[in-house]
Order: structure tokens, then sequence, then C-alpha cells
């Protein structure tokens, strides 16, 4: 699926030690992944998230949102998530 490669191309590389490497998406990868399960905890992440990187991509977060929302047949996903990334 396009929204998988592309998360892979732009998530960043951590090597924490000699052995030990981490892969971790970006920060408006994370809002896309946690916007479709929507439990509270994932919402208070979001929230949390717009609140740590307020400069966040909202164009493609609402290009992907707005994708599932139609895969999902929920076509006010974008309007949920929209109000919890103003509202941080």
């Amino acid at each position: 699926m396009p929204f998988e490669e592309e998360m892979v191309e732009r998530s960043t590389l951590y090597e924490l030690d000699d052995s030990l490497k981490v892969r971790l998406p970006s920060p408006e990868d994370l809002v896309i992944m946690k916007s479709i399960p929507r439990r509270p905890k994932d919402l208070e992440d979001i929230r949390g998230i717009a609140q740590k990187y307020p400069d966040l991509d909202k164009k493609r977060i609402k290009k992907w949102v707005t994708t599932f929302g139609e895969i999902l047949d929920q076509p006010d996903l974008w309007k949920q998530i929209e109000a919890l990334l103003t509202s941080a």
C-alpha cells in the first residue's frame, strides 16, 4: 500500500548501540496510524504529538486520514482528527 511505503521512506533509523537499531515513524505518520483505531489513548497521543510538534504537515495527515476514512466508511474521520490537532 502506498502509505506504508511512504511511511518507511519517511522514517528515521536510530542506532541505539552497536547491535540495536530502531526505525521510528515521522510524527505525521504516527498521527495517521493512531487515527485509525481512535482508542482514547490514541486520541490523547495525537493531541500530545500535536503539542510537541506544532509544525506538523497537516496537509499530509489530512490526505491519508481522509483516504483511510473513505476506506473504513468513516467520512468524518478527518474532522475528528483535525479537531485534536487544532486544540493542541
